[in-house]
């Protein structure tokens, strides 16, 4: 760790030849990509939920919650064929076996349209004779077979999506499907805010999977534009073709589907044990937290293909180095998040949705915010593993976790409520996330001590500094409106700024005094240089 703390943002090379330097801004480059898709996300999401809401009425986006439910648990059918792709069109790539990359490709392309197919057909045929049995306020929802086939088409695209951005992942082109991406939100944003009074349910179906479409066909476009030729090679492809891919994917397929199951199961659990309307109220923090959780895992997003490639080389040292690092890089970005949720989101949610939805909500907010904190304090952790390709162990405590959590929120919700289903994920959470730091301290190859000094210790220390001064903030500057909140918000992480420092080695802390002087002296320089020119 010394060497590390010599040299923070690594001017050294690696024992390939790749300099930490490279590394840090291909990552920065991916990362930063990531959080602006987000944050469009997020302030798209915040505009349009509240009008969805009272335009369809609480029981109407109830069983929206719930029809989304279903097309999540069609996703199950992916089977971590995406992260397969990513992981070997970079590795394929990265040799120039262009043969074995065409044949992946056309396998992935084989696979996903099978089960897009079977997908699309279950929602069409098969679901519109359960919606009765299944949501309790269930009244004949105007429109349902065409709004189910509607859904079905756009399963079929989210499926296709899979591949061809998985494609483009490998190559880590975030930044291009990422703007694809937020250009078909604002479509869609803007067609709702048009048309959704007069076509209710069903436009909207029709706006997102027309949108999803017109994303799915751009991301072909820039497949075709930005990467060499591939052909399809549909005479190659055999079992073996599938076997890697599927070998690959099955255990992420377990942990993916078993975690699909336990989230898709909570609205089920919800309108089948209260109502569609307590599903809403669930829906609400759910879905906050949810976007809170979104911004480790866009940070961390360029993270899993740089560690398969580190591990194929075998630079053991260089990427415990990384890991560590960014880890705690990332948890200084991200709790302060997370703490303003805890401290705001309660009358963020009255402001924003109705003061309803706050008060039956928001024990079940703090119980779920306290499960994202404890998930997230090792925010590298399954980009890491599944890079290396060691999966077993957090496979099977994933599957079981989300078993047991789906087990208690059916024995819970019936005496507390919503917030009985949150007590549940937080319980869960808080098991694994322990025997993952253990298997982490393992893998690593250094002492639970050590792991959560390099890692969590500074940033826990300055967040729980935070959350006492972001509370203070909230007393003194009130949160009854938009106004006060954002106030509070920008004061509590301009009180953020200099903790931040103590979470950062000495040698970093150097190292960015140095990078903020050399912007200044850069800047003087240009501007006598203007002056002598004038």
């Amino acid at each position: 760790m010394n060497q590390e703390e010599a040299d923070p943002l690594g001017k050294r090379f690696s024992p390939s030849g790749v300099t930490a330097r490279s590394v840090h801004r291909r990552l920065t480059l991916s990362s930063a990509s990531n959080v602006s898709r987000f944050v469009i996300s997020l302030g798209v999401t915040f505009f349009l939920t509240p009008f969805i809401v009272r335009t369809l009425g609480d029981a109407a986006y109830g069983f929206w919650v719930v029809l989304l439910a279903f097309v999540g648990y069609a996703g199950i059918l992916e089977l971590g064929v995406q992260p397969a792709v990513v992981k070997l069109v970079g590795q394929y790539q990265g040799r120039n076996d262009r043969a074995k990359l065409e044949e992946l490709v056309t396998a992935a392309f084989v696979f996903f349209t099978a089960v897009g197919f079977l997908a699309s057909l279950f929602v069409a045929v098969i679901l519109p004779p359960l919606i009765p049995r299944l949501v309790r306020e269930f009244h004949g929802f105007v429109g349902l077979r065409i709004l189910l086939v509607i859904v079905a088409g756009d399963v079929m695209i989210l499926f296709l999506n899979y591949l061809f951005a998985g494609i483009l992942y490998g190559w880590q082109l975030y930044h291009a499907k990422n703007l694809v991406d937020i250009t078909a939100w604002l479509i869609h944003a803007a067609l709702l805010v048009v048309f959704l009074l007069r076509g209710g349910l069903v436009f909207l179906a029709a706006s997102k999977t027309a949108t999803d479409l017109a994303a799915l066909i751009a991301t072909i476009v820039l497949c075709k534009c930005t990467l060499p030729k591939i052909q399809p090679a549909f005479r190659r492809i055999s079992w073996k073709s599938f076997q890697e891919l599927l070998g690959f994917g099955g255990r992420l397929f377990v942990s993916a589907t078993s975690a699909r199951v336990s989230s898709y199961a909570q609205p089920l659990i919800i309108s089948s044990q209260l109502s569609a309307t307590a599903t809403a109220f669930f829906a609400i923090p759910v879905r906050l937290v949810d976007y809170a959780k979104q911004i480790p895992w866009a940070l961390s997003a360029g993270f899993m293909p740089m560690f398969s490639e580190l591990d194929s080389r075998r630079e053991v040292a260089f990427l415990r180095s990384i890991y560590l690092r960014y880890s705690r890089y990332i948890l200084i970005l991200t709790l302060p998040i997370l703490v303003l949720v805890f401290v705001y989101g309660r009358r963020f949610i009255g402001i924003w949705i109705g003061p309803e939805y706050a008060e039956r909500g928001h024990v079940a907010l703090y119980m779920l915010t306290a499960a994202a904190l404890l998930e997230g304090l090792q925010p590298l952790l399954w980009r890491l593993f599944i890079g290396v390709g060691r999966l077993n162990l957090l496979v099977a405590v994933s599957a079981a976790a989300s078993l047991l959590a789906v087990i208690l929120s059916f024995l819970l919700v019936a005496s507390m409520g919503i917030a009985g289903v949150a007590l549940g994920v937080l319980v869960t959470v808080a098991a694994a996330q322990c025997v993952f730091f253990w298997y982490s301290c393992r893998y690593l190859e250094i002492s639970p001590g050590v792991l959560f000094r390099e890692i969590q210790g500074r940033p826990v220390l300055i967040s729980l500094v935070h959350f006492g001064l972001t509370i203070v903030i909230a007393r003194f500057l009130g949160a009854n409106s938009y106004k006060a909140i954002l106030a509070g918000t920008v004061l509590s992480l301009l009180a953020y700024l200099p903790l931040v420092l103590i979470a950062l080695l000495p040698a970093e802390r150097r190292k960015l005094g140095d990078v903020i002087r050399s912007a200044v002296f850069r800047r003087r320089k240009v501007a006598v240089g203007s002056d002598r020119g004038t």
